[in-house]
């Protein structure tokens, strides 16, 4: 994965979890979590989602729609910038990142699925 530049200056969007859950409910996005495959601190994902590991991403990223918005997230927002910079800068329509990711998503009592 390579970061410039240009992407280091570019704003992602923070979007807060009641921001995305009647998109979500809508299955009108497509949501992939860049945690490390070997997370321990929680294994609770936003269900339906794709797990990917950032340093995954630049093998498997032709596996994700081109055609959808896309969400990404992790535990607490530290890798969601740079997984959804370089997937911006691939053609991907990528609307953001969850705003405290999926450790704000479960205490504010949202929709998970163990993993």
């Amino acid at each position: 994965m390579v970061v410039n530049e240009a992407s280091m200056k570019m704003k992602i969007k923070k979007l807060k979890p009641q921001k995305i859950i009647d998109m979500l409910n809508k299955k009108e996005l497509f949501v992939i979590d860049v945690r490390p495959q070997n997370f321990k601190r929680d294994a609770s994902f936003i269900a339906g989602s794709i797990h990917c590991p950032l340093l995954d991403l630049s093998d498997r990223f032709h596996e994700f729609p081109k055609d959808k918005k896309i969400l990404i997230t992790d535990w607490a927002m530290r890798q969601s910038p740079l997984a959804a910079k370089y997937l911006i800068g691939k053609g991907y329509k990528v609307i953001g990142i969850l705003k405290g990711g999926i450790e704000r998503w479960k205490n504010d009592k949202y929709p998970v699925e163990d993993r």
